[in-house]
């Protein structure tokens, strides 16, 4: 049994305050009916969440907002001089020492949280402090794969992200089309993915598959403004990006198709839709 993550086991026995559940290894864990399954019975396979309180491991139905080796973003709910307890999503806190804090946490505010074991307490622990942008091998990840994206902080380069709640990555400032705020989550595009394993991510898919999507978007900003935008393809990559929040080079892709179809006009400084 591995505490910090869910696991399939067998229920062995019920009774009035809940179950017993076993790995099949004689290993055994008991959940509270308050975090059971009211048609739960003997011989059923259950999917639960196992975690540690008061030195015993315990079980529930419950899903925490990150398991081992993910991220997420909680909030602070007590501090205390020895460290930190974060809503993790499920009855008991997560602790993050206040060694393992960046600075002192204040209750109410969220921060960004990766789950660990440590391995001198074999304790689930959660940390601020992690590597950045750190070398990968063997990636379940490829170019142009659609990820979910947690924004940690802006850098010289563009920002740092996490990916997938499991690795960081970078989306370079010249990716970026639209306001981003840390703490945000958001979707992305796996770019590249380096010889040295560090991951480079963009917000906007690329290649001609996605051009509807910016056709769709160009055709909805003429809709709301009379049929006439003030762009043309030889506007500037920040124009582009500040009325649409596309990159010049989609934003060229789309209105091309765009006109092969008839649907607009293109002049010296602007769109017009027929």
């Amino acid at each position: 049994m591995i505490p910090g993550k869910t696991q399939t086991l067998t229920i062995t026995e019920k009774n009035d305050t809940g179950f017993f559940l076993s790995d099949g290894e004689g290993n055994n864990v008991f959940v509270s009916k308050l975090f059971a399954e009211n048609h739960w019975e003997e011989g059923d396979e259950v999917e639960v969440f196992l975690y540690q309180e008061d030195g015993s491991l315990k079980a529930t139905t419950e899903l925490p907002f990150a398991q081992t080796g993910e991220f997420a973003v909680m909030e602070c709910v007590q501090t205390l001089p020895s460290g930190a307890f974060m809503d993790w999503g499920i009855i008991k806190d997560l602790f993050v020492p206040y060694k393992e804090q960046k600075g002192k946490m204040a209750e109410g505010k969220k921060y960004l949280i990766y789950v660990y074991e440590d391995e001198t307490t074999g304790l689930i622990t959660g940390t601020q402090k992690f590597k950045r942008n750190p070398a990968y091998e063997n990636l379940p990840l490829k170019k142009g794969d659609e990820v979910s994206l947690i924004l940690m902080n802006e850098t010289e380069l563009g920002w740092n992200v996490v990916i997938n709640q499991k690795y960081i990555g970078l989306v370079y400032n010249s990716d970026v089309y639209q306001k981003l705020f840390p703490l945000s989550e958001t979707k992305g595009f796996i770019k590249t993915i380096r010889e040295d394993g560090k991951i480079d991510v963009t917000l906007q898919p690329e290649g001609f598959e996605h051009i509807d999507e910016y056709r769709q978007k160009i055709l909805d900003a003429l809709e709301k403004n009379y049929g006439l935008l003030y762009l043309s393809d030889k506007s500037s990559p920040e124009d582009i990006r500040e009325a649409l929040q596309m990159s010049k080079k989609n934003f060229k892709k789309a209105i091309g198709g765009l006109y092969k179809d008839q649907k607009i006009d293109i002049q010296e400084e602007k769109i017009v839709l027929k």
